[in-house]
């Protein structure tokens, strides 16, 4: 099937508004388009967040995009910014001629953005008010018929009947507005996406921003596999902003301590684990080895671990303990502390790892250059996986390693 506008993909569509920016590559630092952050692909493409950093993701890890950090134009922090990778724009130089050549701007095809509403806020009914307020929390395309009819043409739709206001439209306007009726909107919408999607991200920052926290609490722990399926910046966001039900403390500080670990928000981790400690358990010992790990001191990860290793062997630990030897290059002792610990966890029926400590072989196989043994453990890690997202990744080493390219298991 062709490219149109109508069939386009999201990642096609990423490619080619990536494209639109050649220049912007690691070599720059500062003043860097809001267009190539997480933020601003989303906005563009007229997606979710998560769905942006989801994406992204898939195209890192097939080698077509990468990210570096920058100076946003009008931001005063450093923020992720994307590019292509060489493989990326062959693809979108391809995606761009065969549009052109069929008569199809480009430009059209990415400004899913939604133009202004053009009104004064003075100029506006309390009707049209309240119907433009709903309008300015979502943050993603919504049907029309989702938000009251109004008498001007205050709410702009597109041809598919979608609509979404401009976020500097949308952040103007709430910021202006009474704050007790921002939660009530927050409210609606979080409302909405129950009933109309499975957008849990999304339903989530409503139930945050509406003060439902303890709606919001429970949704994190009944979807909380789906939520560290695909943890991203705007998620932790969320988190930070949530008001935490203290009967529910416990497991929510795991979780967010996995999606910051994951973000490399290793302060925020650690802020998690100091948390954890009031509930005398071994999981701020294994938030503290993990967030050290991360930031470049496996030794002190391990030192941590080890010990709670040698009292507790689990699957968890196992990986942990591995992964901080494995980044220290201790290949001899990281494949005997996996062989060992084995009949243990088995004996204990403890197979929640098994995906990570077959990475782990994998890992030190192909740092040994033993190519067919890290291909083989990559195999036997994709049959062990249950997650699509960890499957993607596997597949994307094993292409990667097939086609000679350099990989990176840490």
């Amino acid at each position: 099937m062709a490219v149109s506008i109508e069939n386009a993909t999201i990642r096609e569509r990423a490619l080619l508004h990536l494209r639109r920016f050649p220049n912007m590559t690691p070599n720059e630092i500062f003043n860097i388009p809001f267009d190539l952050t997480q933020d601003g692909i989303a906005s563009v493409l007229g997606i979710s967040r998560a769905h942006a950093s989801l994406e992204l993701k898939k195209l890192k890890e097939t080698g077509k995009v990468d990210d570096w950090q920058a100076h946003i134009k009008g931001s005063g922090s450093r923020r992720k910014a994307y590019y292509l990778l060489q493989d990326g724009a062959a693809e979108a130089e391809i995606l761009w001629k065969k549009l052109e050549s069929s008569g199809i701007s480009v430009e059209a095809l990415l400004d899913m953005k939604r133009c202004d509403p053009g009104v004064m806020w003075e100029s506006l009914s309390v009707k049209d008010k309240e119907t433009f307020g709903l309008a300015c929390v979502f943050r993603v395309p919504v049907p029309r018929k989702t938000l009251p009819e109004t008498n001007t043409g205050v709410i702009p739709a597109d041809f598919f009947g979608m609509t979404c206001i401009s976020e500097s439209v949308r952040d103007k306007y709430l910021s202006l507005a009474d704050p007790e009726n921002a939660k009530v909107w927050h409210s609606r919408a979080a409302d909405w996406w129950m009933d109309n999607d499975e957008d849990d991200q999304e339903r989530l920052h409503h139930l945050v921003k509406a003060g439902r926290n303890t709606e919001a609490c429970k949704l994190i722990l009944r979807r909380s596999e789906e939520f560290l399926e695909n943890p991203n910046e705007d998620l932790l966001m969320t988190m930070k902003e949530m008001t935490v039900i203290p009967k529910y403390a416990e497991s929510f500080y795991k979780i967010k301590a996995k999606v910051a670990l994951d973000c490399g928000d290793l302060e925020g981790a650690l802020a998690c684990a100091d948390m954890l400690a009031d509930f005398l358990t071994n999981d701020a010992t294994m938030i503290r080895a993990e967030a050290y790990m991360l930031s470049g001191d496996a030794e002190k990860g391990f030192e941590l671990i080890s010990l709670l290793f040698s009292e507790e062997p689990s699957s968890r630990t196992t990986v942990i303990a591995a992964k901080c030897l494995f980044k220290m290059k201790r290949y001899d002792e990281a494949s005997e502390l996996l062989d060992s610990s084995c009949e243990v966890l088995s004996n204990n029926n403890d197979a929640t790892n098994i995906d990570d400590i077959l990475l782990l072989r994998a890992g030190i196989a192909y740092d040994r250059g033993k190519i067919d043994e890290a291909l083989s453990y990559l195999s036997k890690a994709r049959r062990a996986s249950r997650k699509d997202r960890a499957k993607e990744r596997i597949d994307a080493l094993s292409n990667n390693i097939k086609s000679g390219k350099n990989v990176n298991f840490g």
